[in-house]
């Protein structure tokens, strides 16, 4: 009778012992510095005090941060939804050659680092950009047709372009799973195909909609490179305002904090109605199987050639700007006035001093790398430990603590590290090592969320096995735990490294003279208008992250293969792991930056669970 409670008491304190160590990592990396910006945003001469979020409160640049985020959000996430939706719609309906491939690329956005979209939107759409000229050239114009850069309307169309994917997913996946009963009996009642859509369809769809338009709100209310590239100053979101006032001309660390409380408030308000509109706006789907689809383009049905005046303008959207960044690094003329050309290239593999981005471009390359491959080992590390303390102490206090950077945004936790590093012992380290710590930061949440629901439906009964033979646990786990979780380790560990490389926000905080990443030496050609260097630089980011992607989606559907052979032979898992979604491209905006989409309940068998296949909400 006493035997299992003191194996579960040993089980707690193993569990216990084991949470001392990421608990002190992110005492040290996270709580400590984010106290420095609380302590200097609430303390004046030693007394806590709001005289500071007061006075940020009172300044009418601070409103009109504030009122900006919020209008450039709302209409981000409608226009989001004007695109999406049709693309939903257009992929759960129809089938086509090239529908799987179509699929695939709505998953591009979410990969793409955000300053290589805002570089192609000023090549594509600028004054001179390639559509303005096009159209120039055909209707004879004398001046560009066109003239959206640095306004509120270039935010919104680049947060369209990368939160549009998110509404589509988001539909189709509701959709392919909702219950075509419904539908079919109001059909078979004389409904019209429009009257059964809006009376039936429709409000199925729409609790999807609503979560869907919810998330696209907080992931550009949190926006920081798009906003600060396409916008500056003028259109500046809180998150810029808290750059600004922290690394700007005249840098005020108290108003810098301040604003930060303020925009950590804001991102834990805005999280909180996200996951209450999770489960308000859940959908209640009765469908087992996917929706059936039609051909598309039938004799029969001429009139479906019209979707070709939704596709034509929607490929000009999310093609023509990647397609302008790709073109102009070979295009853009080189100091001799040649064109094509590989200058570019050369230039960024030059080790020569460049003075627009305090650094070699060579430098800057291999700054990414390093800071990616040691962000990516340390959040693997962390992640693991995180996902071991979780299944041994099942504990929402402990896993709010230890899921806590989720909560904040990445500028802000740019501006802990960045005063914490000003004075020891962090000092010591060298900025290269809290961009290091920033992006391990960033990351990990999402390491413990591809890599805990893998764990959680292994067979207890094999590591137990180990250890009846006498291994011990940190055996046990290397020969047998590990090796079981090796797919979905790799396919997190590819993932951390595109995230690493694409991530801008807290590197835009804590980057200096001689540590400069790629992203930001993007942002620095860009604001030179040094547009050859940055096309250069963005293709090799471009590459070098799609790469990573791809080792990401590799090495998960070896794993589902490996896992799915063996799946038929073996009861369906009490908690199978839920599909796994990437976030927004590049590390944008954070709840942290593009987090999986609630979509409909998977089925809990094994076998139908995709953890690490492409993205399907």
């Amino acid at each position: 009778m006493a035997g299992p409670p003191r194996r579960l008491t040993g089980r707690r304190a193993a569990g216990a012992a084991l949470a001392l160590l990421p608990l002190l990592f992110l005492g040290v990396a996270f709580f400590w510095p984010l106290w420095d910006v609380l302590r200097l945003g609430l303390q004046v001469d030693g007394r806590w005090t709001g005289e500071r979020l007061q006075a940020a409160l009172s300044d009418p640049y601070v409103r009109r941060l504030i009122l900006f985020t919020l209008e450039q959000a709302a209409l981000s996430a409608l226009l989001s939804l004007l695109l999406g939706f049709p693309l939903g719609w257009f992929l759960t309906r129809y089938r086509f050659p090239g529908r799987g491939l179509l699929r695939a690329f709505t998953i591009v956005p979410f990969v793409l680092p955000s300053i290589t979209v805002a570089l192609g939107f000023v090549l594509f759409f600028g004054r001179s950009g390639y559509l303005n000229r096009f159209l120039m050239a055909v209707l004879g114009l004398g001046e560009p047709p066109i003239q959206v850069l640095y306004t509120l309307w270039a935010v919104v169309l680049a947060h369209a372009f990368y939160n549009a994917p998110v509404v589509a997913r988001f539909v189709n996946a509701a959709w392919e799973r909702a219950d075509p009963t419904p539908v079919e009996a109001a059909r078979t009642l004389g409904a019209r195909p429009l009257r059964a859509f809006f009376t039936v369809t429709l409000p199925l769809l729409l609790p999807a909609v609503l979560s869907a338009l919810a998330l696209v709100f907080v992931l550009c209310t949190l926006s920081f490179s798009i906003p600060l590239a396409l916008g500056g100053a003028r259109y500046a979101t809180v998150e810029v305002g808290v750059y600004l006032y922290a690394r700007g001309v005249v840098a005020s660390f108290p108003r810098a904090a301040a604003l930060a409380i303020l925009t950590l408030g804001l991102s834990l308000v805005l999280t909180y109605l996200h996951l209450w509109g999770g489960g308000t706006f859940s959908a209640r789907q009765g469908g087992v199987g996917l929706a059936p689809t039609v051909p598309l383009f039938t004799r029969s049905r001429p009139s479906r050639a019209l979707w070709l005046l939704y596709l034509l303008p929607a490929a000009v959207v999310f093609l023509g700007p990647i397609a302008a960044v790709i073109a102009d690094s070979f295009l853009h003329p080189a100091p001799g006035g040649a064109s094509p050309t590989l200058h570019w290239y050369r230039m960024i593999l030059s080790p020569a001093w460049n003075p627009f981005i305090e650094s070699s471009p060579l430098a800057a390359v291999r700054t990414s790398l390093v800071v990616g491959g040691g962000a990516t080992a340390l959040s693997l590390v962390l992640g693991l430990s995180v996902s071991a303390v979780l299944r041994r102490v099942r504990s929402r206090v402990l896993e709010t603590v230890l899921m806590a950077p989720l909560a904040v945004s990445s500028v802000v936790l740019g501006l802990a590290l960045l005063l914490a590093f000003r004075r020891p012992p962090l000092s010591a380290l060298g900025g290269g090592w809290a961009i290091v710590l920033a992006h391990t930061l960033i990351v990990y949440p999402f390491v413990v969320r591809a890599i805990r629901p893998l764990w959680d439906a292994l067979d207890p009964a094999l590591p137990e096995a180990a250890r009846a033979l006498g291994a011990s646990p940190f055996i046990a786990f290397r020969t047998v735990t590990l090796p079981l979780l090796g797919g979905g380790v790799l396919a997190a560990g590819a993932f951390a490294f595109a995230l690493s490389l694409g991530e801008m926000t807290a590197v835009a905080m804590l980057s200096g003279p001689g540590v400069m990443t790629m992203p930001m030496a993007i942002y620095h050609f860009l604001g030179s208008r040094d547009f050859g260097a940055a096309s250069a630089m963005a293709t090799v980011l471009m590459g070098t992250t799609a790469l990573a992607a791809w080792a990401w989606d590799r090495a998960g559907s070896r794993w589902l293969k490996r896992d799915g052979a063996s799946a038929d032979s073996r009861p369906p898992a009490e908690n199978a792991p839920l599909s796994f979604a990437s976030p927004p491209g590049g590390g944008e905006g954070r709840v942290r930056g593009n987090p999986p989409p609630s979509g409909p309940k998977p089925s809990t068998s094994r076998s139908a669970a995709r953890p690490f296949g492409r993205f399907h909400a």
